[in-house]
């Protein structure tokens, strides 16, 4: 039986006056695989109506596999007042987002990785979309950000073809295995950053430009604050 104590270390976590809740977890058919799902629950005690995280987790395996998340995020979230719809909650409204993604990142270890659906039908979703379709770098992308602030280093966009089988596309998270691979993770997204932003073209679509380049440059600010070298990464 493989151990899942760090995805159950989810549940009733707090996110400001918020709390999270674990549940609907199921044991896949491949081993050391869990389906589960986290809902959001007010000061009121009310749970959301649908999950902010929908997903499965990995506990790892053979050959050295880490352990692993395959995600869906939904940050636009209702909640049920006696059977009835009733406020909503947006997490990038106050910065819940980035509590949330470093709760998950905290339950993957050296070496894991992280992948979330882009596939959706929410602002965050499309404004992704949007921003990787004109270059954007992914760990500049309103998705891509909040990955990279759960502590994964390197962040791709990942489409597999399984022949007629293929899932959403996602953005892929990577956390290094050790501090030699953290360097050169950060090194390549501080590369794809500073090429992005001294683009001419920046300033058009600037609903998705803007904010990128004020992603980019916190992204860079993370960097250089976690980076253990002198030498200055270009």
């Amino acid at each position: 039986m493989r151990n899942f104590v760090n995805l159950k270390s989810l549940d009733n976590k707090r996110l400001n006056s918020y709390i999270l809740y674990l549940g609907e977890l199921k044991q896949l058919r491949l081993s050391g695989w869990k389906g589960f799902r986290l809902y959001i629950r007010d000061s009121r005690g009310e749970l959301s109506r649908f999950p902010v995280i929908k997903g499965i987790y990995s506990a790892g395996g053979k050959d050295g596999v880490k352990p692993w998340m395959d995600l869906e995020y939904y940050e636009e979230l209702e909640f049920l007042d006696e059977k009835e719809t009733r406020g909503g909650l947006i997490l990038s409204s106050n910065r819940l987002d980035r509590k949330l993604f470093k709760y998950l990142g905290n339950i993957i270890p050296q070496g894991g990785h992280l992948m979330v659906s882009y596939e959706g039908e929410q602002i965050i979703h499309t404004n992704t979309i949007k921003s990787l379709s004109i270059s954007i770098p992914p760990a500049a992308t309103p998705l891509g950000f909040l990955i990279f602030q759960g502590g994964f280093q390197l962040i791709k966009d990942w489409y597999l073809s399984e022949g007629g089988y293929e899932g959403p596309r996602k953005l892929w998270g990577e956390k290094a295995p050790d501090d030699t691979w953290a360097r050169t993770f950060y090194e390549k997204t501080a590369q794809q950053i500073h090429k992005y932003l001294k683009r001419k073209e920046n300033l058009a679509r600037k609903e998705l430009q803007e904010p990128a380049i004020q992603r980019s440059k916190e992204i860079l600010e993370i960097i250089k604050k976690h980076h253990k070298s002198k030498k200055e990464l270009r």
